[in-house]
């Protein structure tokens, strides 16, 4: 999965966690895989002090010390947000973002909303830059979470309505990779309909504990089986598929369903870590 998704996510699910139990140590946060190859974060928010000019101020140099300013700061939940972009790069030709989402900075628009006690929300929006390129222990990337104010949004989907999508799209691209030959492809697709339904990894990844192990087992499995079906930054897997028009139109249709399957799930997994919704919010179906 894309780093930039994976260290918003692990984020979001963490920051709800601290919200929901606040006398946890949480040792394991800085240690988690997403953040792995990251040497420093940055949090601030922008307003508009005049036309053109805007007034930046920095609200914590570290993902612990924001950790800590969203405790104190009155904070009821942090959503993860989620808008495709589908930018026409070419007059004429539009890319769609499951083929961006293969370069960096590419592909769909990802955020995190956080709201308050009183209805106010702020939302957060990530820049990355490669600072530290000679890192010896390859965190070479700098990130700068930007808030600026919002309106709340929904938690989106439940669970059980972003499984029941995966697991169609996850079939449908099993189905034409195994009738494609593209037996590594298919194994992969597979091993996320395994871990989709509780089943142990066919294809296990070491591991250490992390935002994720918070969750419940549903969202859990639902996570990780988008992260495994995340196939849009490794087409070289696929190899060289000759196919014709027909056929490419096929596999471009099954593709744009996962990636919709895909992104819905890794939302409903993360925002079902938020704490219940306040009083007049709609369920999650």
């Amino acid at each position: 999965m894309d780093g930039e998704v994976a260290h918003i996510a692990a984020l979001v699910i963490s920051a709800n966690h601290r919200l929901r139990n606040p006398h946890d140590p949480m040792v394991w946060f800085s240690r988690q895989r997403a953040f792995a190859r990251v040497g420093s974060v940055h949090f601030e928010i922008a307003t508009d002090e005049a036309p053109g000019k805007v007034r930046r101020t920095t609200v914590a140099r570290s993902a612990d010390e924001w950790l800590e300013q969203l405790a104190r700061s009155g904070t009821r939940r942090v959503l993860l947000g989620f808008e495709r972009q589908d930018e026409e790069i070419v007059p004429g030709e539009t890319i769609p973002d499951r083929v961006a989402a293969g370069f960096a900075g590419g592909g769909s628009r990802w955020t995190m909303t956080t709201e308050s006690d009183s209805g106010h929300a702020l939302g957060w929006r990530a820049g990355w830059r490669a600072a530290y390129p000679k890192a010896s222990d390859g965190r070479i990337w700098a990130v700068r979470y930007t808030a600026t104010a919002a309106e709340p949004q929904s938690p989106g989907r439940g669970i059980e309505a972003a499984a029941t999508e995966l697991r169609h799209a996850l079939a449908e691209m099993s189905e034409f990779a195994w009738s494609h030959d593209a037996k590594d492809v298919n194994r992969r697709f597979t091993s996320a309909l395994a871990i989709l339904e509780g089943a142990p990894d066919p294809i296990p990844v070491p591991s250490s504990t992390s935002a994720a192990d918070t969750l419940s087992e549903p969202a859990r499995c639902l996570l990780h089986a988008a992260q495994r079906g995340w196939m849009f930054d490794a087409m070289e897997q696929w190899g060289r598929l000759a196919v014709d028009e027909a056929t490419w139109r096929d596999y471009a249709r099954r593709a744009e369903a996962l990636y919709d399957a895909v992104t819905n799930a890794l939302v409903a997994a993360v925002n079902s870590s938020a704490p219940p919704p306040a009083s007049g919010e709609a369920p999650r179906v």
